[in-house]
């Protein structure tokens, strides 16, 4: 399976995946549907839990962990 290249489908593939986990499957696939994602796509990642491209992006960097913070006073 190659990484995909369009960012919109992989965006709504995640709201169609998020969709199916906090109002059940159907809802998730109906959204889906809405969104206009390949029914092949809805099949392998929402029906049957298979695999999903990776989406290229930007990795954010990561502060070390030693950094000084910046401390909340209150108020």
């Amino acid at each position: 399976m190659e990484n995909r290249i369009d960012r919109l489908t992989a965006v709504h593939v995640d709201l169609a995946v998020n969709v199916s986990f906090a109002f059940g499957l159907e809802e998730g696939v109906k959204s889906a549907q809405e969104l206009g994602i390949d029914p092949q796509v809805v099949q392998r990642v929402l029906i049957q839990g298979g695999p999903r491209r990776v989406t290229p992006s930007v990795k954010p960097e990561l502060s070390p962990r030693n950094e000084q913070r910046i401390q909340h006073t209150g108020g």
